[in-house]
């Protein structure tokens, strides 16, 4: 049966009963003429969601519902259903209905004219100066590390052999995007449009988007260690430039004061070297890190034999 699903569609929900009903009839509506499963994977709500899902369960039994015994945020809850999955494709998208199911038609498209392994759909929304501030200041980070991090929603459209093979992707940090990017680098965008009728209000709050941006750049990005690496390099070498112009003035201009040179230089010198040292371990970490995240060294795209 698994070779007759086309599309998986895999919808994280939490504490959403008043609006599970309009997102079932939504997604079933849309995708009722087409070979596909819909997987919900409740993240342990604490309102009637999961009732809620029950009942539907009841008039909707193509649906697969799924409840996890314990909050484990939106990126891990959607790594499950990808696990539960079948499809050829895999399909994600909220709960709260930002983007309606029919704009899946333009990943849909763009798919069939794209080797592509993953198919962002990107729109707009209005945020608060401070949200909006430091969602800019992550992206241009983010550009550090490549042209493509950053970017992207929760609205994708992911290649089910992929999406599958990163739901194995066990570590204390779990970020989807991240992971696919590990991964592959076809990547492609589309414009989406937002539903402008649906007012949802973030769950998430300005400091649970401040630490998970941080821990994002601490678990995924070697930039702080680059940083430290570059930065005792840099010290180091003009401490060795300041210290050898102290040499020259005690040798040539004659410094006077009993130990000034030698205590200027041993300072500068082993300050750098410090510095250096740990521009070093930095890199050491970067590759214990990479090792207990589990990043992967290659991830077959096509194959012929």
């Amino acid at each position: 049966m698994s070779e007759k699903i086309t599309y998986s569609i895999v919808i994280p929900v939490y504490n959403n009963q008043d609006g599970i009903q309009i997102l079932v009839d939504s997604v079933v509506n849309y995708f009722q003429d087409q070979s596909s499963e819909i997987i919900l994977v409740d993240d342990y709500s604490m309102d009637l969601t999961w009732a809620r899902l029950k009942e539907l369960k009841q008039t909707h039994p193509e649906i697969k519902i799924i409840r996890l015994s314990k909050n484990v945020g939106q990126h891990a809850a959607t790594l499950c259903g990808i696990h539960e999955s079948c499809g050829k494709s895999i399909l994600t998208m909220d709960d709260d209905l930002n983007i309606l199911p029919n704009e899946f038609s333009k990943l849909i498209e763009l798919k069939k004219h794209s080797s592509a392994k993953v198919i962002y759909g990107e729109f707009h929304t209005k945020q608060p100066l401070i949200r909006m501030f430091l969602t800019k200041s992550y992206k241009k980070l983010s550009k550090i590390e490549g042209k493509n991090k950053g970017r992207g929603s929760s609205f994708r459209l992911i290649d089910g052999q992929l999406a599958r093979t990163i739901s194995q992707q066990h570590s204390n940090f779990v970020f989807i995007d991240e992971f696919l990017l590990w991964y592959t680098h076809e990547v492609e965008f589309v414009p989406v449009e937002k539903n402008e009728n649906q007012r949802s209000v973030s769950r998430y709050s300005t400091f649970d988007l401040f630490q998970k941006t941080s821990h994002l750049i601490m678990y995924s990005s070697d930039f702080p260690l680059k940083l430290v690496t570059y930065l005792g390099f840099i010290m180091s070498s003009t401490n060795l430039l300041i210290g050898l112009f102290f040499l020259y003035r005690k040798f040539i201009d004659k410094i006077t004061e009993v130990g000034y040179a030698s205590l200027i230089v041993s300072v500068l010198f082993s300050t750098g070297l410090i510095i250096f040292s740990l521009g070093i371990l930095s890199q050491y970490v970067r590759k214990i890190l990479r090792n207990q995240n589990n990043e992967p060294l290659y991830y077959i795209s096509e194959k012929e034999c």
